[in-house]
């Protein structure tokens, strides 16, 4: 699984994220960073978060993305992925001709980031911008207020989920802030996290043991099954993480 959020749902994010910075400001600035990253990368290198994409591939996911997004093409025939889509749509396009049409759907971008589908596109290129330092082996950005409105969305979707299906509630103390509970009813454990920790774990890009291995009050297994979005962990650990 590729995708970083459930874009049917995007237009139902209602919050602006925890930072002072529009949801403008900090997916431009985290564009500028991937892009460098892109055009010096080989475009041959895996990106391991996204099983069987390259760097190629996934540059032409985020011009894609950006583009489904636009045009609110969440249509997807039974059994496709919408990540998938975006690059088989693309197959063979240089990351110089996605860095374009990125570019390109970004100047038309602009009502999408100041609505409340802003959070969840922040989601889209903050996930992608720590897919890509990890599999160039390039950290950084970690603490980033688009880390932190990132999980905006995604922590959304997880509660609606969780209060649906009656599973396990979690409380979660990131990165210090006030405690939130995810789901309904007495949390089975608490998870202090950093933001950037929990992004990589709700986004499934983490281990079941390397979540187990977090700062939990009370027995973290309850609560397991309740952080990743689309309900999987990785089978063995990313390099870097």
């Amino acid at each position: 699984m590729s995708d970083t959020v459930r874009p049917e749902s995007a237009a139902q994010s209602q919050s602006a994220g925890q930072s002072d910075q529009s949801a403008t400001e900090l997916y431009d600035a985290a564009m500028a960073r991937t892009a460098a990253l892109l055009r010096d990368a080989d475009p041959g290198t895996p990106v391991d978060a996204c099983p069987g994409w390259t760097v190629e591939a996934l540059a032409a996911h985020l011009a894609g993305a950006l583009a489904d997004f636009a045009a609110q093409r969440f249509d997807l025939a039974s059994g496709d992925d919408f990540g998938e889509r975006t690059v088989r749509e693309r197959d063979g396009q240089s990351v110089a001709d996605s860095l374009v049409e990125w570019e390109r759907h970004r100047a038309d971008a602009e009502p999408l980031l100041t609505s409340p589908m802003g959070t969840v596109l922040v989601t889209e290129v903050v996930s992608h911008e720590q897919d890509l330092r990890t599999a160039l082996d390039k950290p950084g950005a970690r603490t980033d207020p688009a880390v932190r409105v990132g999980l905006t969305r995604p922590l959304e979707q997880i509660d609606q989920r969780l209060r649906e299906s009656g599973g396990p509630a979690v409380r979660l103390v990131i990165d210090d802030e006030e405690p939130r509970t995810i789901g309904a009813g007495e949390p089975v454990a608490t998870l202090r996290v950093a933001a950037y920790d929990l992004l990589r774990t709700v986004g499934g890009r983490r281990t079941r043991d390397q979540v187990r291995a977090l700062s939990w009050d009370g027995d973290p297994e309850p609560a397991l099954d309740s952080l990743p979005l689309f309900g999987t962990y990785r089978d063995t650990p990313l390099r870097g993480e």
